[in-house]
C-alpha cells in the first residue's frame, strides 16, 4: 500500500474545495490564501489506494470497452462508407480530393481556375460537382489520402475524421465536462445530423471542432498563446474563427490579448507562407476575387437558404440575401449579438481578481461565455453548411453541464435543455433538410443564445449578490 499527498479539504485553496477550477487551473480561479497568507500545507495520506491487480483490472477492462467501441465505430462506418462510397456524387470529399491532386502534380498555381478543377474532377471523380473553395494550405491536409484512387481515400479520410472526433470527445472528458464515460459520449455524438453529414460529406468540421475544444481548454488554463495558435490553425473556415477571435481579443485582460494575437498571427503567417508556397504570391489577390465571383459559377455551393444563421433566415424570409432590406437586418442582428456577446465576458475578466480575496469564482461563468462567443460565431458567420453545425456540440456540453451546478429558475433550465433537444436530436434537421428549409434551423440556435445569454445574467446577478452578502 502506497502513501500519496492530498490537501485538508476544509481549508480553500486546497484541491479539494469544491468552488476550484475543476481542472486546478492556477489562473486566480482557484488559488486562495489561508488566514495570514500562508499556503495550506498537504497531508499525507496512506489510506484509499487501490491494490496493483485492481488497478491492472480496471485499465484491462477500460481497454476492453474502447476496444469494442473501436470495433463497432469501425463497422459501422466501413458499412456505411462501402455503401457511400459506391456514389459520391452527391458528396464534398471529391472536390478536396481532386484539389490534393492537383498540388501532387505541381498545379497549384492553377488551385483557383475553375476550368482546371473541373478537368480534374472529371478525371479522378467520374463527375463535375462544386469547386474547392477553402485556402490553398488546407489541400495539404487531403494529401494525406490522395495517393490513393478515389474510393479508398473516402474510406480512409472517413476513418480520420472519426479519429478527430473521439479525440474532441475524450478532451472533452478530461475537462470534467461529460457526465458519461467519453466512450458513451462518441457512440452517442454519431446521432447528431450535422456530425453525420460531415462525415459523409467528407468534410472539416470535425477537425474545427476539436481545435476549438483545444482553444477553450488553454484559455481557461490562462495559455492564450496556445489558445491563439489552436484557433490559427482554424484558419481553413475563417468565416468562423474569426468572428470568435474577434470577441475573445476584445474580451481579454492586455496581457491575455496580447499572447492570444500573438500566437494567431504567428500560425497565420505560418499558413500564408504555406499557401503561397503552394500557389505562388499571387494567390493573395487571385483567392478573393474568385471567391467574390464564385456566385457566378455553376455548382458553386453557395445556398444561402441552407444556412443555419443570420444570413441564412434573412435570406429565407426575403428571398434574396443581398437585397437592403436583408442586409439592414443582418447588420442589426450581428450588431446586437455582439453586444450581448461582449457583455458576457464583462464579469468574467474580473474572476481571477475577485477570487483572490473573495469566495472563489465558478468556471461557469466561463464556460457560458466562451458557449455564447461560438454561437455569436455561427450566428454571424457568412457562410454556413449544415455540417458546420457540428461546432454546436461544445457550447452545448456547456450548457448543460452547467445547468447541474447552478441554482438557477427551473424556467431557464427547462429552456436550455429543451432547445439543446431540440438541436442535438435528428428529426429537426431531417425535417428542415427535407423542406429544403434548413435556414429555419437558426430559429432555436437564436433562441439558445437568447437564453443563455440571459442565464450569464442571471448567473452574474446570483453572483454578486453572494458576494454582497
Amino acid at each position: 500500500m502506497g502513501c500519496s499527498a492530498t490537501s485538508d479539504p476544509s481549508l480553500p485553496g486546497s484541491h479539494a474545495d469544491k468552488h476550484n477550477d475543476r481542472n486546478g487551473a492556477p489562473a486566480g480561479r482557484a488559488f486562495l490564501k489561508t488566514a495570514g497568507s500562508a499556503s495550506a500545507p498537504p497531508s499525507i495520506d496512506c489510506g484509499g489506494v487501490p491494490p496493483p491487480d485492481t488497478i491492472r483490472k480496471r485499465a484491462l477492462h477500460s481497454r476492453t470497452k474502447t476496444l469494442i467501441l473501436l470495433v463497432f465505430v469501425s463497422s459501422l462506418a466501413a458499412f456505411a462508407g462501402s455503401r457511400l462510397a459506391d456514389s459520391l456524387l452527391g458528396a464534398d470529399f471529391p472536390d478536396f480530393y481532386c484539389a490534393a491532386r492537383m498540388l501532387a502534380e505541381g498545379h497549384g498555381h492553377q488551385l483557383y481556375d475553375a476550368e482546371v478543377q473541373r478537368q480534374y474532377q472529371a478525371r479522378y471523380a467520374g463527375r463535375v460537382g462544386t469547386l474547392y473553395i477553402h485556402p490553398p494550405f488546407e489541400a495539404v491536409l487531403y494529401l494525406s489520402v490522395a495517393w490513393l484512387p478515389l474510393r479508398p481515400a473516402y474510406l480512409l479520410w472517413s476513418f480520420l475524421n472519426l479519429a478527430v472526433l473521439a479525440a474532441g470527445v475524450r478532451r472533452l472528458a478530461n475537462e470534467g465536462l461529460l457526465p458519461w464515460d467519453w466512450r458513451i459520449a462518441l457512440a452517442t455524438s454519431l446521432t447528431f445530423v450535422p456530425l453525420l453529414l460531415c462525415l459523409v460529406q467528407g468534410q472539416d468540421s470535425l477537425l474545427l471542432l476539436l481545435l476549438v475544444v483545444l482553444a477553450f481548454a488553454t484559455l481557461q488554463r490562462g495559455r492564450s498563446f496556445s489558445a491563439g495558435c489552436w484557433l490559427g490553425l482554424g484558419l481553413f473556415k475563417f468565416q468562423l474563427v474569426l468572428p470568435l477571435l474577434l470577441v475573445l481579443v476584445l474580451t481579454q485582460r492586455r496581457s491575455a490579448r496580447s499572447a492570444l494575437a500573438k500566437g494567431f498571427s504567428l500560425v497565420a503567417l505560418a499558413l500564408g507562407g504555406l499557401s503561397a508556397a503552394i500557389s505562388g504570391w499571387s494567390v493573395f489577390t487571385v483567392y478573393p476575387k474568385f471567391l467574390a465571383h464564385l456566385r457566378t459559377q455553376s455548382f458553386a455551393g453557395i445556398t444561402p437558404q441552407a444556412m443555419a444563421n443570420f444570413r441564412g433566415l434573412t435570406s429565407f424570409l426575403f428571398h434574396r440575401d443581398q437585397s437592403l432590406w436583408a442586409v439592414a437586418a443582418v447588420s442589426i442582428l450581428s450588431a446586437a449579438a455582439l453586444i450581448k456577446t461582449l457583455t458576457g465576458w464583462k464579469h468574467v475578466r474580473l474572476a481571477p481578481y475577485l477570487s483572490l480575496d473573495l469566495s472563489p469564482v465558478e468556471p461557469v461563468e466561463f464556460d457560458v461565455a466562451f458557449a455564447n462567443t461560438v454561437l455569436f460565431a455561427l450566428l454571424v458567420s457568412y457562410h454556413l453548411n449544415p455540417h458546420d453545425l457540428s461546432l454546436l456540440l461544445l457550447p452545448m456540453v456547456l450548457l448543460l453541464r452547467d445547468t447541474a451546478r447552478t441554482t438557477l429558475t427551473n424556467s431557464s433550465r427547462r429552456l436550455i435543455i429543451a432547445l439543446s433537444a431540440v438541436l442535438f436530436l435528428p428529426p429537426l434537421h431531417l425535417l428542415a433538410l427535407r423542406a429544403h428549409a434548413y435556414a429555419l434551423v437558426s430559429l432555436p440556435l437564436i433562441a439558445l443564445f437568447a437564453v443563455s445569454t440571459f442565464w450569464g445574467a442571471e448567473k452574474r446577478r446570483e453572483t454578486g449578490s453572494a458576494l454582497l452578502s
